[in-house]
């Protein structure tokens, strides 16, 4: 071996090497959706994995072609993820942070829990403080914390636990105590700083035994709170963990969820946040987490459960392969147009949420771009601001209504005023007309937006260019169709619709399965890597050809 070839071995050997092997999965999801059946596939041992990647000698397609190179890498490198459940930590924070009188005092304030239960939850005190000395951390946060709150989540019903696991992180957040609501500043990241402890010692334990270190964190709400860990940890993913409604909510009832409380649930989870309301930024926010997720999976059921863990474990080999090997393969043809979808929404001056769309044949050759956006020839709404509007300035990006209209003025003027006071970072005093306005008449009208939404602004791109006719084509949506680009994606012939976030409204029940089903769109959920993590994922640490040559002796 050269001494060259002997350098690049080291190098990529150290990259390698036990204690350097770090990966962090973080799982986020609705309620239902499959974010611990995912964490048990990703701790199983690989000898107890079931999938169904390819592996016959002869592939008929690249698809299968790559399917057999995951297989053969992930036979020589699997290593079980510890499962960390943030309900874990939750369940640490009540009962090691609290006294006696405290636990007493706040569960007598929670809904459906009985006298028996609060005595449970204090002889639970008392097994937790005796082995918090006794075992060693990993034992103790991983697998001691699990079995208590495993007990009660046994102790109480279901929707009981929900609601109280709820309350516990919302309030944790905003006090940094599980029992206390007010908002106390700088407590915000209190659930995130536990978890970060736990890992670092855990990685330190892992280190001085050699051995690698990957964990799996069930499961993220916030995505103030997956930014932290995506800021402090290269080698974290955040993975969106999806599937269809109908789906979801049979495996709530399954569980013996009602559909009220199915209701009260998602009421929580896909709340519509009020940005003015400082105690919003602490409540779950699945769509927030969904838009920042690295790696989308889906979990639908297809022909029984097996099937359905198999689907997932086969998507779940493929992000560790490519997490503990990056470029081992390339990216599909649903991942390459994702991508280029979710780096057109960066364009968006939409103040509120940024998507993107790409229209594609359906060989997936793409025809158009389009993000949410003012027309052409007007100013997006981030580059416009209160000040430029109250001293009439750079009239060119303000409407005649808002340069000329009294109410509006006047309530503008306020706005500007209460934001030059508290605005000492020089930040861009932008402001979305829709949300002022709606203000001003005291209504939620959309009507009012001033941009084009991603999807139909990709639609007007090709019928401005006089592009070619895209009947039986494919459309990329960061988010998922509302009912007006329903209908245009109905009207235009599209075949498959690839989406991330399920659209809350009646778009698929009232425009996309109505009329003649050979003329029905089909929803498809995305799965695979986009953003940064396509990047990570795809890239190779070295030439892979050079890295072969490397090892030959």
């Amino acid at each position: 071996m050269s001494n060259s070839n002997e350098y690049l071995t080291s190098a990529l050997e150290k990259l390698h090497s036990k204690n350097e092997d770090f990966i962090i999965i973080g799982l986020t999801g609705r309620t239902g959706s499959g974010c611990t059946s995912t964490a048990k596939i990703l701790s199983t041992d690989k000898a107890e994995l079931k999938h169904s990647l390819f592996s016959e000698p002869t592939a008929e397609n690249n698809l299968q072609r790559k399917e057999k190179i995951l297989n053969k890498f992930y036979q020589k490198n699997w290593h079980p993820f510890i499962h960390l459940r943030v309900s874990s930590i939750l369940t640490y924070l009540l009962l090691d942070n609290l006294t006696e009188e405290e636990i007493k005092t706040f569960l007598s304030t929670q809904d459906s829990i009985r006298n028996s239960d609060i005595t449970f939850f204090l002889s639970l005190q008392i097994k937790l403080k005796e082995n918090k000395s006794k075992l060693s951390k990993s034992d103790f946060f991983v697998n001691h914390l699990e079995e208590l709150t495993k007990s009660i989540r046994e102790q109480l019903d279901n929707e009981t636990f929900v609601k109280l696991y709820q309350a516990l992180g919302r309030n944790a957040r905003r006090s940094g105590c599980v029992s206390k609501s007010n908002m106390v500043k700088g407590k915000f990241f209190t659930i995130a700083q536990n978890i970060k402890y736990i890992i670092n010692k855990l990685h330190e334990e892992n280190k001085e035994n050699q051995q690698s270190t990957y964990i799996t964190i069930d499961a993220i709400r916030n995505p103030l709170e997956a930014s932290y860990f995506q800021e402090r940890f290269s080698a974290f993913y955040l993975l969106a963990v999806s599937c269809d409604e109908e789906v979801r909510k049979s495996r709530l009832k399954e569980k013996g969820f009602s559909d009220e409380s199915i209701s009260e649930i998602d009421k929580v989870e896909y709340a519509s946040l009020d940005l003015r309301d400082r105690k919003s930024f602490t409540d779950q926010d699945i769509p927030g987490c969904l838009q920042k997720a690295d790696v989308y999976i889906d979990s639908n059921a297809q022909n029984g459960d097996s099937d359905t863990f198999q689907i997932l474990t086969n998507q779940l080999i493929k992000l560790v392969s490519l997490a503990q090997k990056p470029g081992l393969i390339t990216p599909t043809p649903e991942e390459r147009c994702m991508q280029i979808a979710y780096a057109s929404k960066l364009n968006s001056g939409c103040l509120s949420r940024q998507v993107g769309a790409v229209v594609t044949m359906n060989n997936f050759s793409i025809k158009a771009v389009g993000w949410n956006d003012a027309p052409y020839g007007q100013v997006p709404c981030n580059l416009r601001s209160v000040d430029n509007l109250e001293n009439r300035e750079d009239l060119e990006a303000y409407s005649p209504f808002e340069l000329q209209d009294t109410e509006f003025r006047n309530h503008m003027k306020g706005k500007h005023q209460k934001l030059i006071k508290v605005n000492k970072k020089g930040y861009n005093l932008s402001y979305c007309f829709k949300s002022e306005y709606n203000q001003i008449k005291g209504d939620k009208n959309q009507v009012h937006t001033r941009s084009l939404h991603a999807e139909e602004n990709a639609f007007l791109q090709m019928s401005k260019d006089g592009g070619s006719g895209i009947n039986g084509g494919f459309l990329f949506t960061t988010a998922s169709p509302c009912e007006l680009c329903a209908k245009k994606a109905y009207q235009l012939g599209m075949k498959r619709i690839y989406y991330i976030d399920p659209y809350p409204g009646i778009s698929l029940s009232h425009i996309l399965t109505s009329g003649k089903q050979e003329m029905q769109p089909q929803m498809v959920l995305f799965n695979g890597a986009i953003g940064r993590a396509f990047h990570k994922l795809y890239t190779p640490i070295a030439a892979y050809k050079d890295e072969l040559n490397a090892m030959i002796e």
